[in-house]
């Protein structure tokens, strides 16, 4: 069953999973020497707050260089008053990877009240400081419109993260040993691979995925009707809508958080009563697949995405693609070979504890269910269901049938005394058979006995 197959995993992630929390209360709590003096990069002894040292890199010392390496560690940046953007760059050093910090994650958010900045992101101060000097010098450089104020770090990759700006900000590290939310995406793509299966052929997931689809893509399915509309391709006019479809969607959903709020939350409320009737009037009308050849292509579709859910779910990559191999391996593998070993597992190291009765306890058992069985028969005889008029015409002897229901016993009293005739001559034959003789009790019998012939 489905329960079965994902047992194993689902208690190997949840040992991953106390084993994490326990770590994560350890590090609420860091020791002092957590905190001490770096030789390199020196921060305030047992202090969160840390201050800029010169970098010096591939034969290059890089000034406001701020290394942020302790959950709540923060840097404070003054106000410019020469009104000249001033870049300041904030590095991470990695930790080792670790099978416990599987759902560790950890960020840096900057406190910064207008939206006046550039950020650039490189792997070391140096990449981030070419960043810099190319978009000061490049005739057109446009960052994308969806930043954020909040940096998403790989705890297990070196990262150097620029901003320029001449306001003042704070920036403070973050990390979570255990992200919640990165323990339900991994949970939700296991669970979505194993019910593939059954949701693809369940009719209200495919009225949710709809209606879902025509809320999060009405503008790219309106392109995709109005290409099919004017017949035109991928290469034309189209192609520019396309992407201008996707650029509006994307900015949409990274600026979710100002659409929400009571300047336009009638006008969000509104586009979703009507993208979402028009998706369900839509969905209604082509229906749910019946083409088995479509199902399977629908099923191995959220597989994939459940894959990419459980791989994207973590920063530990490996531990991640191999957990995902794993799940492929596993459905792969025929369901009667997944039986026949488990049935030989159950066999060999779970044997079912059975209890032997005495002879006595046999017998009294056989005895109370006999009695028990023959009341069933009575009572069932006795009600309308039982047809007693068509079974009295097809028994041999329908007086003694009436005699049973009306509580006669079972048996006569001839069969009762046939049957203790039988296993008294029985147990003599038995008696007899079993005797003991000496050597030459025997020899004297078979002797006897070829007189005889």
């Amino acid at each position: 069953s489905l329960l079965q197959e994902i047992r194993p995993m689902f208690l190997f992630l949840l040992f991953t999973f106390l084993s994490k929390c326990v770590a994560q209360e350890l590090a609420d709590n860091p020791s002092p020497e957590s905190l001490t003096q770096d030789p390199n990069h020196p921060v305030l002894p047992n202090h969160p707050y840390v201050v800029s040292t010169p970098w010096a890199e591939d034969g290059v010392t890089h000034q406001d260089v701020y290394k942020l390496g302790v959950k709540g560690q923060y840097a404070n940046i003054p106000l410019r008053t020469d009104g000249y953007d001033h870049l300041s760059t904030f590095c991470y050093s990695s930790v080792p990877l670790s099978i416990y910090m599987f759902w560790s994650s950890a960020s840096m958010k900057m406190d910064l009240p207008s939206n006046n900045y550039q950020v650039y992101i490189g792997p070391n101060v140096t990449s981030v400081s070419s960043l810099a000097q190319a978009s000061e010098s490049a005739w057109f450089y446009s960052q994308l419109p969806w930043r954020s104020k909040e940096f998403k770090l790989s705890p297990f990759e070196d990262v150097c993260i620029g901003v320029q700006t001449m306001e003042e900000y704070t920036i403070t590290l973050q990390w979570k040993y255990v992200n919640y939310m990165m323990v339900v995406v991994t949970l939700s793509g296991m669970a979505l691979f194993w019910m593939a299966p059954t949701l693809c052929r369940n009719t209200f997931f495919h009225y949710t995925t709809g209606i879902s689809l025509g809320l999060l893509m009405s503008v790219v399915l309106l392109t995709y009707l109005a290409q099919r509309r004017f017949k035109q391709s991928l290469f034309s006019w189209v192609g520019v809508a396309y992407s201008f479809s996707v650029y509006l969607m994307t900015r949409t959903w990274f600026n979710i958080k100002e659409y929400m709020t009571e300047q336009y939350i009638h006008l969000l409320v509104g586009y979703v009563l009507v993208a979402g009737i028009i998706s369900f009037a839509v969905v209604y009308r082509m229906g749910p697949p019946s083409n088995p050849r479509t199902i399977n292509l629908i099923q191995w579709a959220m597989q994939a995405v459940s894959l990419v859910m459980v791989v994207m779910s973590s920063y530990h990559q490996p531990a991640s693609l191999l957990l995902s191999l794993t799940m492929i391996t596993w459905a792969a593998i025929p369901a009667s070979l997944k039986s026949g070993v488990n049935t030989q597992i159950r066999k060999r190291f779970f044997k079912p504890q059975v209890k032997l009765l005495s002879e006595d306890e046999y017998n009294t058992q056989a005895h109370a269910e006999t009695k028990k069985a023959l009341e069933q028969l009575k009572n069932f005889c006795r009600s309308p269901d039982s047809k007693p008029w068509k079974t009295v015409t097809r028994l041999r002897s329908p007086g003694r049938f009436a005699e049973f229901i009306e509580g006669s016993p079972h048996l006569t009293e001839a069969e009762v005394m046939e049957y203790s005739h039988w296993d008294y001559n029985t147990d003599d034959e038995d008696g007899h058979d079993d005797d003991i003789y000496t050597d030459e009790e025997e020899a004297d019998e078979d002797a006897s006995d070829d007189n005889m012939d």
